[in-house]
């Protein structure tokens, strides 16, 4: 081989060498045809670093991410809920408190950037976790819908913690009684009506407001959600169907109803309406189910006798479901009350 052809073979193989560092330091693999895949730890230092600083330690109001239980878990939907779609509120990492808000990151990275950063916080710092396609992400993001998941990461999250603890005021899911019940009518109905007052779940008793959710969720997002609290943090209960949840009118308002009376009433009225020697009974009770209820809504609402004043206790929705309830219970037959029933009255 003359000299000038050995001195071309060798600059080829220098050049091939060349091109393959530089594509491999830009996450290319030999044979991946020129494709070159995002950096996910420059897209980190570039974006995210600021907050949860580039070690992962987190500072501040900011989580960490090394050793968090929420990022290298095997459930990685709510983690590509979060980056997608921001979050905000109180969340628990290693027994502290953070408040830091996340922001939402859908427009500014693509499905790819958002893939490698997440595979690179689950297997840096001592993280060890599987990675994060870029099929999930899309998927996640899909237009026919978020997922229950990603809905309650986004919508429900900040009240009752990202692993359904709940916190002091709101109460835990994870666990929950009336979560897991079999008939999962009285969740649906909170979901959809909202509630107010005390609740006590697992012997504690809570006063948060839930607020109504009709309206701002579909019927198919309400069932995604109920569902996948329904079967998450340990719970193991069937699913909630779109037409479960579409069928919410007064049958599912006179459950709620049904826990608000036995919290604020039932100890006055009995738990079966009949009352006592000094309160009167509820079941049979004509002005009760009379086909106007302006009566018996202006006595809730403003008291009668030995019956206290209700207005601003609760809600005119809350005041509609226990009215809807003692109206339909203990034989009572009368039709349900509304939410619009209650605040005409003056």
């Amino acid at each position: 081989m003359k000299r000038s052809s050995k001195l071309a073979v060798l600059l080829s193989f220098a050049f091939a060498a060349a091109a393959f560092s530089i594509f491999s330091a830009n996450g290319v693999s030999a044979g991946a045809a020129g494709a070159s895949a995002p950096d996910g730890k420059a897209v980190y230092l570039a974006n995210c670093a600021a907050c949860h600083q580039a070690a992962g330690t987190g500072g501040g109001p900011f989580p960490p991410l090394a050793g968090n239980s929420d990022v290298v878990g095997a459930d990685t939907s709510r983690l590509i809920a979060t980056l997608l779609n921001g979050r905000s509120g109180p969340m628990q990492v290693g027994g502290q408190t953070y408040g830091g808000v996340m922001p939402a990151w859908k427009s500014q990275l693509s499905h790819a950037q958002i893939a490698s950063v997440l595979t690179y916080i689950r297997s840096a710092w001592g993280n060890s976790a599987p990675i994060v396609t870029e099929d999930q992400v899309a998927a996640a993001s899909a237009p026919s819908g978020l997922s229950g998941a990603q809905i309650f990461a986004t919508k429900c999250a900040t009240c009752h913690a990202a692993d359904g603890r709940g916190t002091s005021g709101k109460p835990p899911l994870a666990g929950n009684p009336d979560v897991v019940t079999s008939d999962p009518k009285g969740m649906v109905a909170t979901i959809v009506n909202g509630r107010s007052g005390p609740i006590t779940v697992n012997g504690k008793t809570y006063n948060g407001k839930m607020p109504t959710w009709s309206g701002q969720l579909s019927n198919a997002d309400i069932a995604a959600v109920a569902t996948y609290v329904r079967s998450s943090w340990g719970n193991d209960a069937p699913g909630v169907t779109e037409q479960e949840v579409a069928a919410a009118g007064p049958a599912v308002l006179a459950t709620v109803g049904a826990s608000i009376f036995t919290q604020n009433c039932a100890r006055c009225h009995q738990a079966n309406g009949q009352g006592s020697r000094t309160i009167p009974a509820l079941a049979g009770n004509k002005t009760v189910t009379a086909a106007d209820p302006s009566i018996i809504i202006t006595t809730v609402e403003q008291g009668r006798h030995l019956m206290p004043s209700w207005n601003g206790q609760l809600t005119p929705a809350d005041i509609a479901a226990v009215l809807t309830y003692v109206r339909s219970a203990w034989g009572n037959n009368a039709a349900p009350v509304s939410q619009q029933q209650v605040t005409s009255i003056k």
